[in-house]
């Protein structure tokens, strides 16, 4: 019943995603998109039939790089209605173009996608996007409420909140331990993680914390958590109005990943990239800001005590100076989409149901790896989750608080993409590294900064009418 073409294995589409692949990661911000083709008018939808039982049956097609949550939960919702048939199209690094095409021809576009947040404010803008408000509606009050922000678009749900991403922060004691530094307080000062992180490099030849050359991936932490605990936002709600350099959120968020440039203790490695595994396998890598979602790439890898199996923690990040009410951050963390050309939407949407508002589904995409949005699931039985990664069950402990910390007002607009905060881009490229090398005045970059975003932005809002 399940078919999967273009078979490529975790490990290739981890290679893949070292060398660039932005949109395949459920994590990656995706690239800025070029003026779109206007979608042709598609066919009018026609209902998943029922069988005689009056069992659901039909097809479904999904896009999605391997190995992925909703592959599994697509199994699961085929043993569960056996007249469903799911198929998988592995795609990564062509995607977008591919969404692109068949939005031009009016066909071929998928039933069901793994979009991130500013992609479906950008698709939804465009009014190619499914609304699925009348399922989203019925379970707002049992998902987390940053997350359905995502999904919303001029008061509209264009999807159903897939994965939750509070970032904190995972060491490992015992690479701690090797260079004398004492496992980390919960309220660790972010100035005070440093001193550890350049004590940990020079004892331990190990690093706290990714910072590669390019500044991009994982690098982009160092600026992205404080900017979102200090309370800043790329735009407002409505995606319209740059707020990038309103107040002092970016120069400080610039000021903090400068520090953490400045004390040469971070790893430089390219994310997902071999030399990061090995880091990680060699005990060079004894921390990192992670999202939830990076625990199954994670466990995939560690797979022995030897390379670090069970010997990791997980606390809340640092504390930014102002920003205590918020120590985490949202890196990655998609919704689960479909467009208007599907000809299945009753269908499309019990599955959405199923996926992230039941706990069988919910059940599911956590076994793979991520943290799904459903509360009821949330609050019984994240606790009792299977993973090899963590030293004990006290990462829950920790992601159950960084949840109490994440801000319902943090908007992922287009805008969000364009900057190149979550992970490099054009605009992050031209500004974020010629400040941490000194080269550009700080207060001066931030405003250049967001003085191009604001022209980038109005180009891409006049080609989406």
């Amino acid at each position: 019943m399940f078919e999967r073409t273009q078979s490529m294995s975790r490990r290739r589409f981890l290679k893949a995603a070292a060398f660039g692949v932005t949109g395949a990661l459920a994590a990656c911000a995706a690239p800025a998109a070029a003026p779109p083709a206007q979608p042709a008018q598609p066919a009018a939808p026609a209902e998943a039939p029922a069988a005689a039982d009056g069992e659901l049956k039909g097809e479904l097609i999904f896009w999605g790089h391997a190995d992925h949550p909703i592959y599994d939960a697509g199994q699961a919702f085929m043993k569960k209605y056996p007249g469903v048939t799911f198929t998988q199209v592995e795609i990564t690094d062509e995607r977008t173009t591919k969404v692109e095409a068949a939005l031009a021809a009016g066909e071929g576009a998928p039933d069901l996608n793994w979009l991130e947040a500013n992609e479906v404010q950008l698709y939804g803008r465009r009014g190619v996007l499914l609304d699925v408000t009348d399922v989203v509606k019925q379970y707002e009050k049992d998902l987390v409420p940053a997350k359905l922000a995502e999904a919303r678009v001029s008061g509209r749900y264009y999807g159903m909140p897939g994965d939750i991403t509070p970032n904190t922060l995972w060491v490992r004691p015992d690479i701690l331990e090797k260079a004398g530094v004492p496992m980390f307080e919960k309220d660790i000062k972010y100035e005070d993680f440093l001193i550890a992180a350049k004590t940990v490099k020079e004892k331990a030849d190990s690093s706290l914390y990714v910072f590669g050359a390019d500044g991009g991936g994982q690098s982009s932490l160092m600026f992205q958590c404080p900017f979102y605990a200090l309370g800043g936002n790329i735009s407002d709600e409505s995606g319209e109005e740059i707020l990038f350099d309103q107040g002092d959120a970016a120069v400080r968020a610039v000021e903090y990943a400068k520090m953490a440039w400045d004390a040469g203790a971070g790893l430089d490695a390219g994310w997902f990239s071999p030399p990061y595994w090995a880091a990680i396998k060699e005990g060079k890598l004894g921390g990192t800001y992670s999202p939830p979602w990076m625990r199954g790439f994670f466990e995939t890898e560690v797979k022995t005590p030897e390379t670090g199996q069970g010997k990791w923690k997980s606390v809340v990040l640092p504390i930014y100076a102002g920003g205590e009410k918020h120590r985490t951050n949202v890196w990655g963390g998609a919704t689960l989409c479909s467009y208007t050309q599907t000809k299945v939407p009753d269908l499309v949407k019990r599955f959405m149901e199923f996926t992230f508002a039941t706990m069988e589904g919910a059940q599911v995409t956590a076994d793979w790896g991520i943290v799904p949005p459903y509360l009821p699931w949330l609050t019984t039985k994240l606790k009792d989750v299977k993973q090899t990664l963590f030293s004990d069950q006290t990462w829950t402990d920790t992601l159950n608080e960084a949840l109490t910390l994440m801000r319902e007002d943090y908007y992922r607009t287009p805008a969000y993409g364009l900057s190149g905060i979550a992970g490099g881009g054009p605009l992050y490229d031209k500004y974020f590294i010629p400040m941490m090398k000194g080269e550009l005045d700080i207060e001066a970059g931030v405003k250049q900064w967001a003085d191009d975003l604001r022209t980038e932005n109005k180009k891409l809002l006049e080609s989406l009418k």
